[in-house]
């Protein structure tokens, strides 16, 4: 498609407090899931690969025939609490044996994107839909100025040091626990401080050393933490700062091996991982904008504020319990796509001390497009575990038309918002 402008949008009064959803998916009637047993391996997650267009899974969340990790045996019983999990789905690996992409194959830039959200299929939600579109397309210019008015918020919070001995992720008993955690958790009662001061030093990622990639994340992270821990802290829960390890070839984890062009949050041992050939896995027109990756780990620790608060453990007890192969996908989708709408809130809080541009929020747009499922797979009919393009790049919007956590409610979106 040839480079398409679309006109600048008008500053929108747009609402802080993201409509109510008027559909909340009910939980599947409990079974036995094969769910993961204590201590047993996590299969890391993977960002961006390439869906097939029938995934098979084994019996633990998202898993693909993961390499080195034994199948789980059914032991669902009501008192148990199931264990902690790892984030998003694993690479797409083992028992599938279609075609094969390049990480993203996909021309350079420019990667012209839709201007609405995903279709809806229920006339009933028109409206809603309509006064979602109003407020993303609202938010691309004056999501900047809007806010280099006012002073910086958590001006006085000094980021802890990384934790490599966190305390435990909180645990879930059963599916209607689970339920709950994720629909109605606490800390959709709050709001992420805007705006705060980050400072991210620019360096040339694919060209910086380990050390240069070791500094620079973790000084992500720090940002990642001033607009996180309150926020988590006043829903009743801890936030640790996770530590960030760059590694340069295939590593050993928690979680099993991680492989090169990767970005993971473990939640066996509650890290983020970086490898330094990440920007490799970037369409190449993308590469050098600004704020490409580090949104990339955004979506990391998005997962660790799940993980911390409850909704990571239940969203997978969630998926191993459905009944069908597209119900847990569909609980995969959920979890994904609210690890991209916590990285817009804090791109938009952010905004004002990173200087983050018209341009830079068009190039992550780009970004969720090619990282949608159905641009990876070439399958606009796939059915995934991240959702389309245009569903990442809306719950992406929505995060950064907001600071309202709630915002992010996935779970209690309808199915088709989570395509």
């Amino acid at each position: 498609m040839p480079n398409q402008q679309f006109p600048p949008p008008q500053a929108p009064s747009y609402p802080q407090q993201f409509p109510s959803p008027s559909y909340t998916p009910q939980p599947p009637a409990p079974q036995n899931p094969a769910y993961f047993q204590q201590g047993a391996g996590y299969p890391a997650a993977r960002y961006g690969q390439q869906p097939p267009a029938n995934p098979s899974y084994g019996p633990a969340y998202g898993q693909r025939s993961y390499p080195g990790i034994p199948p789980a045996t059914p032991t669902w019983q009501a008192p148990q609490s199931w264990p902690p999990p790892q984030p998003s789905t694993p690479g797409y690996q083992g028992g599938y044996q279609g075609p094969t992409y390049g990480p993203y194959d996909l021309p350079p830039g420019p990667y012209p994107y839709p201007v609405a959200p995903p279709r809806k299929r229920h006339g009933g939600r028109a409206l809603l839909v309509l006064l979602s579109v109003a407020i993303v397309l609202g938010v691309a210019v004056p999501i900047v100025s809007a806010i280099t008015t006012s002073g910086y918020a958590n001006s006085s919070y000094v980021p802890p040091q990384p934790d490599p001995n966190p305390p435990g992720l909180p645990k879930v008993a059963n599916v209607a626990t689970a339920h709950d955690t994720v629909t109605a958790s606490s800390l959709y009662a709050q709001s992420v401080p805007n705006p705060t001061r980050c400072t991210v030093t620019s360096i040339d990622l694919s060209a910086a050393s380990e050390a240069e990639l070791q500094s620079h994340m973790s000084d992500v992270v720090a940002c990642l933490m001033r607009v996180w821990d309150i926020t988590v802290t006043k829903a009743g829960f801890e936030m640790p700062r996770p530590p960030v390890v760059v590694y340069s070839a295939s590593i050993s984890s928690s979680c099993g091996k991680l492989p090169t062009m990767n970005a993971a949050y473990c939640g066996s041992d509650q890290k983020i991982y970086y490898a330094t050939d990440l920007p490799q896995a970037i369409p190449s027109g993308l590469r050098s904008s600004r704020f490409i990756v580090e949104v990339i780990v955004a979506h990391e620790f998005g997962h660790a504020v799940q993980a911390r608060t409850g909704i990571l453990t239940a969203a997978h007890g969630l998926s191993d319990a459905a009944a069908t192969e597209a119900d847990s996908n569909e609980w995969s989708r959920r979890t994904e796509l609210q690890a991209d709408c916590f990285a817009g809130l804090f791109i938009r809080s952010v905004s004002k001390s990173a200087g983050i541009s018209q341009q830079d929020l068009d190039n992550i747009a780009a970004l969720m497009i090619s990282f949608g499922d159905d641009s990876l797979s070439k399958n606009s009919s796939v059915d995934g575990s991240h959702g389309l393009g245009t569903t990442r790049k809306y719950w992406m919007q929505l995060g950064l038309a907001s600071t309202a956590v709630n915002a992010c409610n996935t779970f209690a979106a309808a199915s088709d918002q989570v395509r």
